[in-house]
């Protein structure tokens, strides 16, 4: 649940009248809720046999399999204009998870931001962005920074691109690179701040654009997608995206135990699966604006 747009204001006061009450009105959504699974497709005769190398080869896959997952359900919220609803996608057949700010046409949890600096927004304030032109541009991040800033969000800000996207981006006038450990720089160099920040697998920090966006490459991003937005540490509600876990659990559980649909296993390992229970969904829904560049319609992105 979070606050929805209203009009209201501070009056001046006065000696006997006492002024208008006045309340926040709210809207809410949910978060979904998937159940996740991998078989090693261990068997009894599989386990007599199979050597150290193989055992070794099929639990790496398996923590492979899960970080994909993780990264496909984050990127996909985060690329996705629509709502996610019904028991498939973890919600119940009335439930809905929507996306950031949109247009009241495109998702069923209408929102309208709180105004924000004398700024008032409708319902059909939109941040998905579809511009056309087949390529990123210095324009797409500043236009983007803007519509981050008109919602009370301050710099420093972060923006993910896909790996095709990086040499069109690295090249832009006023992008800084980040130091390399491998070069040697002249004093009169300009270099990106490093950041404090341990980026996931599959995540490189690129430099700065727009003087307030950190650009990062994040494998799994196709081709014309990316996503500025403002990040508020772990667990901040502020946040753009939440990951909800059962309830009880303080954090996302990767649990391996035996399928027990396949009957009792001969061997403690046998019939072995790797299980984890999360969802993703949107938290601040002014706090990301994603950007599709080949198109003037808005697409969805499918992250791999």
């Amino acid at each position: 649940e979070y606050r929805n747009g209203t009009s209201n204001a501070m009056t001046e006061a006065t000696e006997y009248a006492f002024p208008d009450d006045q309340r926040a009105e709210t809207v809410g959504h949910m978060l979904p809720l998937r159940r996740w699974d991998y078989s090693l497709g261990w068997t009894k005769w599989f386990l007599e046999d199979a050597r150290r190398e193989q055992i070794d080869a099929d639990i790496a896959a398996a923590i492979q399999a899960v970080r994909d997952r993780w990264r496909i359900q984050i990127l996909t919220r985060l690329l996705k204009r629509g709502d996610d609803s019904g028991a498939t996608l973890g919600l119940g057949s009335a439930g809905y998870s929507p996306g950031f700010a949109t247009t009241a046409g495109s998702t069923n949890v209408d929102f309208t931001p709180p105004s924000y600096g004398g700024t008032t927004f409708s319902s059909t304030h939109e941040h998905y962005v579809a511009i056309a032109g087949g390529a990123f541009t210095a324009a797409v991040f500043t236009d983007a920074l803007d519509e981050l800033k008109e919602h009370g969000h301050t710099p420093p800000f972060d923006f993910l691109i896909g790996p095709s996207d990086k040499s069109t981006v690295t090249a832009f006038t006023g992008f800084v690179g980040v130091r390399s450990g491998l070069i040697t720089y002249g004093s009169t160099a300009d270099l990106a701040a490093e950041t404090n920040r341990m980026p996931a697998t599959g995540v490189t920090l690129l430099g700065v654009m727009a003087d307030d966006f950190r650009v990062w490459e994040v494998r799994g991003i196709p081709q014309y997608w990316g996503v500025g937005y403002k990040s508020y540490g772990p667990r901040s509600q502020r946040n753009p995206l939440a990951v909800r876990v059962p309830k009880g659990a303080a954090a996302p559980r990767i649990v391996m135990e035996a399928n027990s649909a396949v009957g009792s296993p001969t061997s403690p390992l046998q019939n072995m699966m790797v299980k984890a229970r999360f969802g993703v969904g949107v938290r601040d829904r002014t706090a990301a604006t994603p950007r599709y560049v080949n198109n003037s319609s808005w697409v969805d992105g499918t992250p791999t």
